[in-house]
């Protein structure tokens, strides 16, 4: 059988294959996170044609760029617009979350039928006890990044760095809050490489100072975000390459600030599917990137 060829480096190699989340059939309104459960209670929650209109308009963008784009099977009355908790990869093997929440357990049996694409020698389970998701968990080169946090355990963590004895790993303590306006969902909700040198960043979304953030990047290539625009969820960008990113349409300084280090910003509405405490990185799972 020709399996596909999981290839997963860096968060900006050129993107090959992605499984891109659907926003049909999506049951009941998440309460598992504070800015979701703020826009329930406000009136502004999204409503389900806006979600998957904004994720149709990400693939038209994504299959434009030349990327071949996967999709889940729908499950019944089940979110499965954020693929990216549910599994990720990390060089060529491929790494089933333990998700924490017991409304998102599940979602990866709507891509068992890409799953068994995969080399199952290559497929790693994490066990009862560890959880981990994978808006958590960042490559970048022989480094590892893993946010700590509400979602992700310290036994998560202990187990994915055995897995993989040949990267450096760290773990960075996320905070955590029932303030929607502070807390820190995942660790691509306060960090992410772009470009071939830059990275987003939001250092009060850390518990400490993360000290290899500052190594790996160096003051100067930090593009620093304040907690409004940590709060419209700046840092969960979407790279199709090096220096090539899928972002909302209405960050318009994160786009200047991009665009002035030569990274083409390829700009899509994902305003409402963002209520949800998601943006494009959220919602798309790569597999490939050569």
């Amino acid at each position: 059988m020709n399996y596909i060829p999981l290839n997963i480096t860096s968060e900006t190699a050129q993107l090959k294959t992605v499984i891109l989340g659907i926003g049909t059939d999506q049951g009941e309104p998440y309460e598992i996170n504070p800015v979701a459960k703020m826009h329930k209670q406000q009136g502004t929650y999204p409503k389900p044609e806006d979600i998957e209109e904004e994720i149709n308009e990400a693939k038209l963008a994504l299959e434009k760029a030349g990327v071949e784009v996967l999709q889940p099977d729908n499950l019944k009355e089940k979110k499965q617009i954020f693929t990216r908790d549910i599994g990720f990869v990390i060089d060529d093997r491929f790494v089933i979350a333990n998700m924490k929440e017991p409304l998102r357990q599940g979602e990866i049996k709507g891509i068992e039928r890409i799953m068994s694409q995969f080399n199952p020698e290559k497929i790693v389970r994490i066990p009862d006890g560890a959880t981990i998701e994978g808006g958590d968990v960042l490559v970048h080169g022989n480094h590892v990044f893993v946010g700590i946090s509400k979602r992700t355990n310290r036994k998560g963590f202990d187990y994915l760095k055995d897995q993989f004895p040949n990267k450096t790993f760290h773990a960075l303590e996320l905070v955590v809050s029932d303030d929607p306006k502070v807390n820190i969902l995942h660790l691509d909700c306060a960090f992410q490489p772009v470009g071939e040198k830059y990275a987003i960043f939001y250092e009060e979304g850390f518990v400490h100072k993360p000290e290899i953030i500052y190594d790996l990047f160096g003051t100067d290539n930090l593009i620093r975000i304040d907690q409004e625009e940590k709060n419209l969820m700046f840092p969960n960008i979407f790279s199709i390459g090096p220096n090539d990113v899928l972002i909302e349409k209405g960050f318009t300084r994160l786009i200047a600030e991009l665009e002035a280090r030569g990274i083409t910003c390829h700009k899509v509405k994902y305003f409402e599917t963002s209520k949800l405490s998601g943006l494009l990185r959220c919602s798309t799972l790569p597999l490939v990137r050569v």
